[in-house]
Parts: C-alpha cells; structure tokens; sequence
C-alpha cells in the first residue's frame, strides 16, 4: 500500500487501542501509542534508506527483510523503544503491544496488493501475494475516514472495532473473488504457466496476465466476461545478449524485485537496446517499470537505466542518455 494509506491505518489502530482499558484510561499512555502506531504502521518501509546507496539497491531490498516475520517484533521494538523514553510514566507493554499490531497490519496489507512480500525471508525469497486489492483502495480509506467521523458521536475502540471487522470482511470477499476467478480461468486455460491477476479500484475486476509456453496474454476481467486485449510472444532474439545483460548490476537489482520481467531486444545503428519489462504494470501497450541496457556495435561500451518511464518523451530522453554517454 502507498505511503498515506499505511499512515491513515496506523491512526485507525490508534483509534482502535483505546478499547484496551489501559490506554484509555491513561492520556498519556494514548498519546505515545497513537505516535506508536502512527509510525510502526511506516516502519517496514523506513527501508527506504536502501536508496542511499542507489535506486538499484532499493528496488532489490525493498519488501524483502524490512517485510519478513522476524523483523517484525524488532520493527516494534525499535519503535517503542525510541518512544518510552518520553513517556516513562507509562507502560511499555501496552505501548510495545499496539505498536507491534501496527507493524504487523503493515506487513499484513502488504500481501493482499500486487507486489506482495518477501514475507518468509532470510528462509526463503519467495514473493507471496494474494492480488486481491489495488496500491491505493480507495475503500480502505473511506471506512477509515468514516470510522474518524464516527468517533464524533460513539466510543472511540467499539467504533474502530467495528470498522476492523468491516475490513477484514471487505479482504475476504476481494480475495475469495480474487481465488475464484483465477480458478475460472485456468479451468479456460488449462496450458497455462502463471496467471497473475492486477486489482482494480472497482470491485470483482481486474488486469490479467496469462503466460504459456507460447507468448503472454493481457486483458481485463469482469462478470462481463474475458477482453484479451493483445499478446507478446514468447520469442528472445540475441538469447546471449540477453543472458550477459544479467550480469550488469542495475539488471540484476530490477530483476530481484520482480518476478515478472521478460526480455525484448531492440537493434539500432549504434548498437542493442536489451529491455527488461515488468509485464504487471501496463497501460494499453506501454509497461512503464523496466530496466534498459544499450550495448554498443562492437560491445565495447554498456549502460544501463531501471526505473518507471510514463511517456513516449520520457522514453526517447532515456534512450537518447543511454545511446549518447555509454560506459565501458
């Protein structure tokens, strides 16, 4: 989820610490465990410090240890502890317990969108994710909302109790819709690799992504039914440009953040343009997240580029840096 969605949640489970009779009692114990909340909802993503030592490193790490179960008690710790020494006439467990919920709802909303985490990690670096809701769900922030409105006129923990519950029922439709519809669809494409579903703001439809041996297939789903709306094959000319292209560092820094990129070749006068692109994220035709490597004619000199392009502009200026200021 985006940055302002995790702050909202973080003052909703704030909100939903005063059903505990410790904090609502105690004005000051809730104020550091909104604070706490507050901040262990952002914890997780304070790995963006990775970007100090380049986009590469972030887009490599990010999601990765900062999301795995054993960060997360030290995620709440750390926050916590920063936090006491504040409000020493208060309880630490009580500020350590809702902070650590925070942290873990974080980690929690995390799953559900498209990128998913490395939840299991340092045991393994699978990315796990339910595709059930979109980086911003506007209904998640509206039942919050609502819930800030609320407390106007009833009690602060039964209200966000209640709200909670509404969520939790709110992810379970998204996701039991999000498990029956890609059964409805290998039940069409038997052959199929991977199914990758793209949640949409709207309920019950979605952006799909169909791999098979021969190509890719995207489209849109609904309860309209299937719009397969263009297809790439499956064919990589130049397999060894592409192979050494690997070894370039902001290459593979892209790479460990998707598991969803595939390579095309472009052939200019100057040299090769291999691309890198991450086949979720596409309008129409166009897949904005990818990395680029330009490879001379005589392979003396490479660059390379990752990150989003979100224009044609954009795009002619990057490849214009890459072709013009290459490294050997």
């Amino acid at each position: 989820m985006d940055t302002f969605s995790h702050v909202v949640i973080g003052f909703g489970v704030g909100a939903l610490a005063q059903l505990d009779p410790a904090v609502s009692a105690n004005e000051t114990l809730s104020q550091a465990v909104i604070l706490g909340t507050a901040i262990g909802s952002n914890a997780p993503d304070f790995d963006f410090f990775y970007r100090l030592k380049g986009k590469g490193n972030y887009l490599r790490n990010h999601r990765g240890l900062s999301h795995s179960l054993p960060a997360l008690p030290l995620w709440g710790i750390l926050v916590s502890g920063m936090l006491y020494p504040f409000f020493t006439s208060t309880s630490f467990f009580h500020l350590f317990l809702w902070t650590f919920l925070a942290v873990i709802l974080h980690v929690f909303l995390d799953l559900f969108n498209v990128h998913g985490t490395q939840i299991f990690r340092p045991y393994s670096r699978k990315w796990i994710t339910f595709d059930s809701v979109p980086l911003l769900d506007p209904y998640i922030l509206l039942l919050h909302f609502l819930g800030f409105g609320l407390i106007l006129f009833y009690q602060t923990g039964i209200t966000f109790l209640f709200i909670y519950i509404f969520l939790f029922f709110y992810l379970g439709i998204r996701t039991i819709s999000s498990i029956l519809t890609k059964r409805h669809l290998r039940s069409y494409f038997i052959n199929a690799i991977r199914i990758k579903l793209i949640p949409r703001i709207r309920l019950f439809k979605w952006d799909i992504l169909i791999e098979t041996e021969e190509d890719f297939l995207f489209g849109i789903f609904s309860r309209k039914g299937l719009t397969i709306e263009h297809s790439l094959p499956k064919k990589i000319n130049f397999p060894i440009l592409v192979l050494n292209s690997r070894n370039d560092q902001r290459i593979s820094d892209f790479l460990a953040g998707t598991n969803f990129a595939y390579p095309f070749v472009d052939v200019r006068k100057n040299g090769y343009l291999v691309y890198w692109k991450d086949l979720r994220f596409r309008t129409k035709r166009f897949f904005p997240a990818l990395a680029i490597q330009f490879i001379s004619s005589d392979f003396k000199k490479k660059n390379s580029y990752i990150g989003r392009v979100n224009s044609l502009k954009q795009y002619k200026k990057v490849v214009r840096n890459l072709t013009n200021s290459s490294s050997s």
